[in-house]
């Protein structure tokens, strides 16, 4: 059983609940924090008056963007071999007594963990740079969550795009990867099909930071 953060959908939008890639002022993280709490995330998965909140981390070096196919038999079925830009996952109770929440807070300190555990990589904290938020009811899964978009600035590693490349593709999520031009992003990679979060992501990615 494993249990996840949500935070009830009228305190993440007390009124109408905006859609697509919000920006900064959207949601106040610090009251997200405090009327969040952990539940069974196989409950949740069909709760919609809650949101499973997921940082959402985009790696970029120089101007790409690095593109992923997700499993054909992912864990989340309806998310198998879709193409995304996103890695990382829920933020979960071991992150909430983690070191690195006292150091650069809770949401920070779950999307280093999720990096590491999804990528293989370790990249300073001060390489993240949050971006905005995706919210969307458009879909079964993406109606139970909400994203906090960061990009994740991989020069400072010091490794080529293959290496990169080759670490990422030794983990258990990606199919494939492959880097992709920021500007040349409208269509997934090799005529596949982008999850609906990367093409959120992707509508408002600016430079990369």
């Amino acid at each position: 059983m494993k249990f996840v953060m949500v935070v009830p959908r009228s305190q993440l939008f007390p009124r109408l609940s905006p859609q697509g890639l919000l920006d900064m002022s959207a949601i106040d993280l610090e009251q997200v924090e405090q009327a969040a709490f952990f539940a069974e995330r196989e409950y949740m998965e069909h709760c919609s008056h809650f949101k499973q909140v997921i940082p959402y981390l985009v790696l970029t070096l120089g101007d790409e963007v690095l593109c992923y196919q997700r499993q054909v038999k992912h864990s989340e079925s309806r998310l198998g071999g879709l193409w995304t830009v996103g890695f990382g996952g829920h933020i979960e109770p071991i992150d909430r007594t983690a070191p690195e929440a006292r150091e650069v807070g809770l949401f920070l300190a779950c999307a280093l963990r999720e990096l590491h555990e999804e990528t293989g990589l370790e990249v300073p904290p001060g390489q993240f740079t949050m971006r905005g938020f995706i919210n969307s009811d458009a879909t079964d899964v993406s109606s139970v969550h909400v994203g906090i978009l960061y990009s994740v600035n991989v020069a400072l590693l010091g490794l080529s795009r293959e290496e990169i490349t080759e670490r990422v593709d030794a983990q258990a999520e990606p199919h494939r990867s492959a880097w992709r031009n920021i500007d040349s992003l409208e269509e997934a990679p090799e005529g596949g099909a982008w999850e609906e979060w990367a093409s959120l992501a992707i509508s408002g990615f600016g430079p990369a930071g």
